[in-house]
C-alpha cells in the first residue's frame, strides 16, 4: 500500500475512536437539502453564463492588466537599455 494510504487509514481510525459510543437520536429529513439546490442551482448557473458570455471581455482586461505590470517592471530596465552604454558606464559624456 502507498504511505499515504496508510496515512489516511489511520486517520479515519482515529477519529472513529475518538467518537461516543452512544446513541444518537436524530433524524435528517431526505429533502432538507432540496431548498438549498433550488435556490443555488439557477444563481451558480447564471453566473457561469455571464462568464460565458463575457469571457472575450473578461480576457481582453486580464490581458491589458497583465501587459501594463509587465510594461511598469520592465520600464525602468528598458529606458536604461535605450541609453549610450559610455554614458551608464562613465556617468558622464565626453
Amino acid at each position: 500500500m502507498k504511505r499515504t494510504t496508510l496515512m489516511g487509514m489511520a486517520a479515519v481510525v482515529a477519529v472513529l475512536a475518538c467518537m461516543p459510543l452512544r446513541a444518537a437520536y436524530a433524524y435528517i429529513d431526505p429533502n432538507s437539502a432540496g431548498a438549498l439546490y433550488q435556490f443555488l442551482f439557477p444563481l451558480i448557473i447564471a453566473i457561469g453564463s455571464v462568464f460565458a458570455f463575457l469571457r472575450r471581455t473578461i480576457a481582453r482586461a486580464c490581458a491589458r492588466i497583465a501587459h501594463a505590470v509587465v510594461s511598469v517592471v520592465r520600464g525602468g530596465r528598458a529606458k536604461e537599455a535605450r541609453q549610450d552604454p559610455h554614458q551608464r558606464s562613465s556617468g558622464h559624456v565626453e
